[in-house]
This record gives C-alpha cells, sequence and structure tokens, in this order.
C-alpha cells in the first residue's frame, strides 16, 4: 500500500479481523512504542477506555465502519483522549486517530487517495459517516432544544406547584381550624343535650316526689291535731272514750299514710340518685337491667301521666351484667322522650310502649317498641346524623339519638338498628358483647 507525505499529525494503523497489530501505517503522536504486531491494539488505550475500544472495534467490524470514537490513549506517560475512526478493508481493518474530529476527518482523506475500488469504497463509507455525524449533531441539538423548553415548563410548573402547596398548607390550616371549632361546638352541644336531659330528670324527679311528700305533710297534720286532742282529753277530768278511739284511729292511719309516701319518697331519691350519677359519671359497675329499666320508667312517670301510652316492661329480674347503667339509663330515657314527643305528638295520640331485655351467648339484647305514628324513610335514614332534628323550630337540637348512637357503638361496643314506616311505630335493636364489658 502506498503511504503519501503526512499533512496532519495522527496515527493509522492495520489491524486483522481479530484486533491484531499488522503495521503502524503513521504514527505522529508516539503510540507505536507501546504495541508490537501480533498484539491486541488495545494496548495503546488507558485502562479505563479498553472495554470502549473493543466496542468500536465490535461496530467497525459489524457495520463495516465507525467515526468519531473519543478514547484515551498513553502518550509519554499521561492520558489523551483522541478522535478515532475506522473500516473494513478486504482481509483487514483500517484505524486512524487525531486530536480533534476535524483531524480525523482531514487525515482519512489524505490517507485514502488512493485510485481503486477500496479507496473509492473508503472514501464513500467516511462521507456517509460525516453526514450521519452531522445529521447526528443536528438531531441532538433539536433534541437539547426541545429538553431545554420541556424543563423551562417543568420549572415553571414546579413553582405553580410550590405555590399550590402553600394554599393548599393554608386551607388546610383553616381547615384543621375549623373542624376543631365545629368539635368544641359539638361538644359544647352534647354536653348542653346531656344536662338538658338531666334537667328533664331533675323536672320529673320534683314532679314525682312532690305528691309523697304532700301526702306525707298532710298526714302529718292530721297527726299533730289528733295529738294536740289527745292531749286535751288527757288534761280533763273524764275523756270520751269514742272521741278517744277516734283520734287514735287517725293517728294509725295518717302514721301508715306518712309512712308509706315517705317510703315512695325515699325510693324516688334512691331512683334518682342512680340514674342522675350514672348519667353524669359513666361509672362501669354491677347492675340490673331491670332496675334501670324500671328507674327510667319511674323518673319519666310524670311525663306520661297525663297521657294515654302505655309502658310495659319486660326483663328477667336476674339479668345482671357489669357494665354502664347509665349509658342504658340515657339511651331509654331518649327513646322514651322521642316517643312522645314525636311518636305520640307531645303525648295527644294513645298506644304502648315496650322495653324487652334478655341475654343469650354473652349478648344482651335490648328491644324498644312504640306504637306511635312511625317515621318516613329520610327520616330514619338520617335518624342518627348529629344535628338532624325535625323540631329544630320548637328547640330540637338534633343530638339525642346521636348521642345513643355513639354510646352503643364506643362505650357498650355494640351495634343499634332502628325499623320503622309512617303508621307503624318504631322499634330500635340493641346488642352488645357482656364479654367486652367485664
Amino acid at each position: 500500500m502506498e503511504i503519501l507525505e503526512e499533512n496532519i499529525s495522527g496515527v493509522s494503523f492495520l489491524c486483522d479481523m481479530h484486533g491484531r497489530l499488522i503495521e503502524f501505517l503513521k504514527d505522529d503522536i508516539g503510540i507505536s512504542s507501546r504495541l508490537r504486531p501480533g498484539q491486541p491494539f488495545s494496548m495503546v488505550f488507558d485502562t479505563e477506555s479498553i472495554q470502549k475500544g473493543f466496542n468500536f472495534f465490535s461496530e467497525v467490524k459489524s457495520k463495516g465502519t465507525a467515526f468519531d470514537w473519543e478514547l484515551c490513549v498513553v502518550i509519554c506517560g499521561r492520558c489523551e483522549v483522541l478522535h478515532f475512526a475506522g473500516y473494513t478493508g478486504a482481509n483487514n481493518i483500517f484505524i486512524v486517530g487525531a486530536k480533534t474530529r476535524s483531524g480525523v476527518l482531514h487525515f482519512c482523506d489524505e490517507l485514502v487517495r488512493i485510485n481503486n475500488d477500496q479507496a473509492n469504497s473508503v472514501r464513500s463509507l467516511m462521507k456517509d459517516q460525516i453526514s450521519a455525524s452531522r445529521e447526528h449533531s443536528e438531531q441532538e441539538k433539536k433534541y437539547y432544544e426541545e429538553l431545554t423548553r420541556l424543563n423551562n415548563e417543568l420549572e415553571s410548573t414546579q413553582r405553580q406547584l410550590e405555590k399550590k402547596n402553600v394554599e393548599q398548607e393554608r386551607l388546610n390550616k383553616e381547615l384543621s381550624a375549623t373542624i376543631a371549632e365545629l368539635e368544641r361546638t359539638r361538644d359544647q352541644l352534647i354536653q348542653s343535650e346531656k344536662m338538658a336531659s338531666l334537667g328533664r330528670l331533675v323536672s320529673g324527679f320534683a314532679h314525682e316526689i312532690n305528691t309523697p311528700i304532700g301526702i306525707a305533710i298532710t298526714a302529718s297534720s292530721s297527726l299533730y291535731d289528733a295529738q294536740q286532742d289527745i292531749s286535751r282529753m288527757l288534761s280533763q277530768e273524764e275523756a270520751d272514750e269514742e272521741e278517744l278511739v277516734s283520734n287514735l284511729e287517725t293517728i294509725r292511719d295518717a302514721s301508715e299514710l306518712t309512712l308509706s309516701n315517705l317510703r315512695r319518697a325515699a325510693d324516688l331519691v334512691s331512683s334518682f340518685k342512680r340514674t342522675s350519677i350514672d348519667q353524669t359519671a359513666e361509672t362501669a359497675r354491677l347492675f340490673g337491667v331491670c332496675e334501670v329499666i324500671h328507674d327510667v320508667i319511674l323518673s319519666l312517670g310524670n311525663k306520661f301521666k297525663p297521657t294515654r301510652i302505655e309502658i310495659r316492661a319486660d326483663c328477667p329480674e336476674e339479668l345482671n351484667i357489669f357494665g354502664y347503667p347509665g349509658s342504658v339509663s340515657q339511651i331509654l330515657t331518649n327513646f322514651m322522650m322521642n316517643s312522645l314527643i314525636y311518636g305520640f305528638e307531645d303525648g295527644t295520640l294513645p298506644g304502648q310502649i315496650l322495653i324487652h331485655a334478655r341475654s343469650e351467648n354473652n349478648t344482651v339484647f335490648l328491644d324498644y317498641e312504640d306504637t306511635g305514628k312511625g317515621m318516613d324513610e329520610n327520616v330514619l335514614k338520617n335518624l342518627f346524623e348529629p344535628f338532624f332534628t325535625t323540631r329544630r323550630a320548637r328547640g330540637g337540637t338534633g343530638l339525642g339519638m346521636y348521642i345513643c348512637y355513639n354510646i352503643v357503638k364506643d362505650r357498650l361496643k355494640g351495634t343499634i338498628e332502628c325499623e320503622s314506616s309512617p303508621g307503624h311505630g318504631t322499634r330500635f335493636h340493641i346488642t352488645f358483647p357482656l364479654e367486652k364489658l367485664s
């Protein structure tokens, strides 16, 4: 092969198809001292570029040519980056390298000025590589411009997102504050409802206890009058036997009447004490379910006395459980007052209330039923929602059934269901486990 006089500095050499050096054609940069014929051409590369050099050689073999590969070579003990190109001949591979891309182009042009078919083939291959390289550069430029545009859009979107995050954080704080305020208001209303329930209890108790106390006072007055008559007769020399017997009978009857009514008053006080303490203190203790039911009925007796509503309780006396009597009491109080106000239209309608309690398989079943006017589907659907009431204009808070629901779910760890339809009364079914209370 004829070698032309060099115009630019670089290196060129021939390798066999296995990458072993055949001969150096030109070496202006001094790397031929590192490589002898028969040795792998990759020995001219720096250690970190050897694998890349193999990839370059593989591309030359597979595609017939490769252009503008940047590889590190060792020159005078230091690494230097050269641009390499190569093409496949008939039985060997031709490789050139220079310090710049343009140097490689000029170096290749100079070395392939040979008037034969192989040279023309090389020139065509190199031309195609140069054209592809330029197209690649243009494509890279377009990609870079598109990437820059997308990056700018991303930064703009990021800034907008940060603004929205700040706004979202502000709204979250406002929402948290609003929720906290609503929870405080709800707790206050629930407490007000509890106090209102206790107030109704006190009012009923006062009305109920007023009757036996009044009777006892009247009987005591009769006792006093009879005692005065007897004292007067004893101070006389002769006493009328018939009058004395009459006064003694009056004393006996008045004493019995006073005693029975004072006992009734004492029962009312005990009932009120149990109910009021249980409803406010919520203390867990061993209690009789029947006793709680009868206490509630007794405490609300004055509310139902003027009505034509019959109240019946069906409960085994031995049904004693450890739990929260105040919770059961408050639930039944709310049920009965709702029946009176809504089911029987403030007591103007006649009807019945039935309370049934039993235990089975460590579960308490408490059923409450009235024969009132019932509820439509919309009222039934929202019955346990807080602040839902059909009598807001008349002072209803809409918290009574909400409190009952939470007592059953949270305090008793049970379930509560309601069945009702217009004209067919209302039924509540409550279940709660014994083992979770004990």
